[in-house]
């Protein structure tokens, strides 16, 4: 139900062609993570919006760590194959 609510992308990335998946959980996902290449984790409050980067304050975190990586993976991983 989110995945549709004002603000939410879903739409625009699956016309954009992007693969996406609904959890199924009835609760909002705000998990805010991106991992490169195995080894750097990027994560915080931060939103990846124009407010986010132009008028809030948010923190981000930018951590190199392999086994972080791993985690921060196979959440979502795990979360990914349970999605519909």
């Amino acid at each position: 139900e989110s995945a549709y609510w004002s603000g939410s992308e879903y739409e625009r990335l699956l016309r954009g062609g992007v693969e996406v998946r609904l959890d199924g959980n009835p609760h909002t996902m705000h998990h805010k993570v991106v991992v490169i290449d195995g080894k750097i984790v990027i994560t915080g409050s931060y939103n990846w919006t124009w407010s986010a980067e132009n008028k809030n304050d948010e923190n981000v975190v930018v951590l190199m760590d392999e086994g972080l990586a791993e985690s921060y993976e196979k959440e979502f991983q795990r979360v990914w194959l349970e999605a519909s």
